[in-house]
This record gives C-alpha cells, structure tokens and sequence, in this order.
C-alpha cells in the first residue's frame, strides 16, 4: 500500500459495521437494536389486524360473488355439460325434502314445506337451496307453531306485522305452512331487490341492521350460505326415480 492510498478516506459503502468472527466480512446495512417487549407486542398485533382485514375482505368478496348463484332458480341444481333446463316440479320438490327429512322424522311435514319452498321460491326467482339455508338457519326443528323470543312466528319466523302485507299469500295465519312460506319468500325477494348484496338482505331479514338486538348476529349470512351450500349438494346427491 503506498503513502497515498494509506492517507485517503475510505468510502462509504454502506458497510459500517464490521463482519463476525467467521466470515470476517462486512455487513452491508447498519445493525439495529432489538425490539423491546411491547414493541414486539405491538407489532404481533398489527400483523393479526391485518391478516384479519385480509380476512374480513376474502369474506365478503365471497358473499357478493354467490348472489348471482343463488338467486336464479335451481341454478346449483343444473349438472355441468348438460342442457341448461328447467328441473321438474315433482323432481325439485323431491330432492328438496330429501334434505328436510334428515332435520325431521315427519315426513308428510317436509313433503308440504318442500313444495311450498319449491312453489313460492319459483314465484319469486329464490334458488331452493336458498331457501332450505335459510330455513334450517331459522327453525331446524321445521316447527310451524315455533315463536322466538321477539315473536317471530312459524316455519321461516315471520313477524306478525308482515301478515297481510302480501295479498296474493293464502292467509294471515302464520302458522300455516303455505301462508308463512309465502310471506317468508315475499320478505327475502324484497330485501334482495333493495339491498346491495344477498349478505345485507339475508341480515336485515334476521333483523340484524344495527347488530345491537342480536349478539354475532353479523355472522348470520355465513351461516345461511353454509347451509345453502350443505342443502345444494345433498340434493344433488339424492336419486331420484320420475316413478316417485
């Protein structure tokens, strides 16, 4: 090394630190210090926030994206790679009770909420998958005389100022299955044509606008597709005989 190059500085290379014992070379970016507890904490808890932002939005882009799904009639029951027709009634109501029997042991009963699912969701362009995740979500038991503890009423819990509302519904008697089915249907179709997606239709059915008279009730749409999706594959998988 000569004089001169003994006197120049050395430049700044970004490698202020010296290497360690087994390399001996220098590291290219400045040594931090360790975090302390509560930063460690605080930086744990910013990494859940944001896997759960991430989360939160994986939820409801899924929501929004099984409204078209749902709302078509009989749209999961249709077979890829077969022609797009409409299934028959008696078929429909079929493997729609095929599912109900699994929730009762009357069989008669799941029969007539089967073809009442069946006949009022076709009026009103509801999937009967739906309409079965909705159901189970409402009154598992499929007790027509069931009543919560707000007064809601019968097979789909319809709120006694509802009766009447819709004139071509059989009666005012929510106890029965045809008229409350009617009303149950009616109510769905109106909030999806009114709300931005199925996920705020289905909570403002359950009543959940503001989420303060039911606790969770924010994970209610959840729930009703679950089913929905439970429902769609169990009528897919019944076998259905057109002598039935």
């Amino acid at each position: 090394m000569t004089q001169n190059e003994a006197n120049s500085p050395v430049p700044d290379d970004r490698r202020q630190t010296g290497g360690n014992e087994f390399t001996n070379i220098r590291r290219r970016s400045v040594e931090r210090p360790p975090l302390s507890r509560w930063q460690k904490i605080a930086k744990t808890v910013g990494h859940g926030i944001a896997a759960s932002v991430l989360l939160a939005g994986g939820t409801i882009w899924t929501l929004n994206q099984q409204k078209p799904k749902f709302v078509k009639p009989l749209e999961m029951l249709r077979l890829p790679g077969t022609v797009v027709q409409a299934t028959p009634v008696n078929e429909q109501i079929f493997r729609v009770s095929s599912v109900l029997r699994r929730y009762t042991k009357d069989t008669d009963r799941a029969d007539r909420i089967a073809a009442a699912l069946v006949r009022e969701g076709g009026k009103r362009n509801l999937d009967p998958a739906l309409l079965v995740g909705l159901l189970i979500a409402e009154n598992a038991k499929l007790d027509p005389t069931a009543r919560s503890n707000v007064s809601a009423r019968g097979i789909m819990q319809i709120m006694p100022f509802h009766a009447g509302k819709w004139k071509d519904c059989p009666s005012t008697d929510l106890v029965d299955v045809d008229s409350n089915i009617c009303y149950g249907t009616s109510i769905l179709a109106q909030y999806i044509k009114k709300s931005p997606s199925l996920e705020k239709a289905l909570l403002r059915y359950n009543g959940c606008v503001r989420g303060t008279n039911t606790r969770n009730c924010h994970t209610y749409s959840g729930k009703v597709l679950r089913y929905a999706d439970k429902a769609a594959s169990q009528m897919l998988s019944a076998t259905f005989s057109p002598a039935e």
